[in-house]
């Protein structure tokens, strides 16, 4: 078979040009340190590569959801400590206020103090996040979620909390109607309270504690009414009615437990029959640390009160601090677990991230060594071709005749 020369010629460029590509190629994988570039150099490496970098991507955005959320519980909970701290000095000053050894112009002064501290209390319901959101908003609002009102703070924002979108809830805002407006009234199951006359048509001698379960399965939760008969000359008794109308009486004996339906109380001082009474209620969950306060300040700006009405404002006082304080402690730790179940999900997204990054590398990633080898066998061979075409040209008819 005869080759031509224009054969020769052809045959020799297009492997110069083959040669040349290969060492293109080989060039751009150590410049880029990627074996595929582009899914033409190998489909099946490329598909791996994107769905890894797919599950990279999607980690990456849980990690930055993690990450507000983080940074919200983290201020919400410095918030929940600062108002922690507050209460804790208010119920210092009601202590104080229910010393025998505080006058009345005393107890103004603690009431006093009481106001500055509720307004900050306030603030820190209030406080933003310094994104224009507000920590306690719960699902969100126009303004502030907590606004004076004419029967005292009311809560304007969205009940409910909201969460970072996670495989696992995270909250970035909590429910602020939760966490500030329904602590427990009373004992958690029931509430005790003075119902009966108070100054100027009287003025009480008697106190009521805040009671406990003695006996659960008896509870009947029903509502109770406690009143008085008889003297202190033929001694008094205590009856004590129920929602249903069914009435149980006892003997009264000041400072005595007296227990009934699976419940016990205490009563002290001196009754007075007809005026004196008290109310037995089942708890519910609508007590607020600011209307706590409110009723104190009112309490304790009352001059000439009895040594009984200052008793009940203590223990009753101390009684609703004490409940919404456990429910903003039991936030706070709530938060505080919350916080550590972030750090392991922060982990495990961090691991997840790796592993995919790995995938991703091993399906694109070249190997710089065995690139390096084949760079220099590729140019090895592109000056081969290069030698070979320069004979073929010298073996021309021209060349020859020349």
């Amino acid at each position: 078979m005869r080759i031509a020369t224009a054969t020769q010629f052809d045959r020799s460029v297009d492997m110069i040009q083959r040669r040349q590509q290969s060492l293109q190629n080989s060039q751009e994988q150590l410049v880029s340190g990627k074996r595929v570039t582009r899914p033409s150099d190998d489909p099946v490496q490329a598909a791996r590569a994107e769905r890894a970098l797919a599950q990279d991507t999607r980690l990456e955005a849980r990690q930055r959801s993690l990450e507000a959320s983080r940074q919200t519980m983290a201020q919400t909970e410095s918030a929940l400590g600062d108002a922690q701290g507050i209460m804790q000095r208010m119920r210092e000053l009601v202590v104080q206020a229910g010393n025998a050894a505080t006058d009345d112009a005393g107890r103004k002064t603690i009431a006093t103090e009481l106001r500055g501290l509720r307004e900050q209390l306030l603030g820190i319901a209030n406080q933003q996040d310094g994104l224009g959101g507000y920590l306690f908003a719960g699902q969100g609002g126009a303004g502030v979620p907590f606004v004076q009102g004419p029967a005292g703070v009311e809560f304007k924002g969205v009940p409910g909390g909201m969460a970072a979108t996670s495989t696992e809830e995270l909250p970035l805002y909590l429910d602020g109607a939760a966490t500030w407006m329904q602590a427990p009234t009373g004992n958690g199951v029931f509430a005790t309270s003075y119902a009966g006359a108070v100054a100027p048509a009287h003025d009480t001698r008697m106190w009521i504690n805040a009671g406990q379960v003695v006996t659960p399965s008896a509870l009947t939760g029903l509502g109770y009414e406690l009143s008085f008969t008889g003297s202190a000359a033929a001694r008094f008794t205590v009856s004590v009615e129920d929602d249903d109308g069914n009435v149980q009486t006892f003997p009264y004996v000041a400072g005595k437990a007296l227990e009934f339906d699976g419940l016990s109380v205490t009563l002290a001082g001196t009754p007075v029959p007809g005026q004196d009474v008290f109310k037995i209620e089942p708890s519910t969950r609508s007590l607020s640390p600011f209307g706590v306060v409110e009723g104190l300040i009112a309490d304790l700006e009352s001059g000439g009160r009895t040594g009984a009405q200052k008793a009940q404002t203590v223990a009753s006082g101390l009684r609703d601090l004490d409940s919404t304080l456990g429910v903003l402690t039991s936030t706070r730790a709530q938060l505080g677990w919350r916080m550590e179940q972030a750090e392991g999900t922060e982990a495990r997204l961090t691991d997840g991230r790796l592993a995919a990054q790995a995938q991703r590398s091993a399906a694109e990633d070249v190997d710089m060594a065995a690139a390096v080898s084949e760079f220099q066998a590729q140019q090895t061979s592109y000056d081969s071709a290069l030698k070979a075409y320069s004979m073929v040209q010298r073996m021309s008819l021209f060349e020859y005749i020349r």
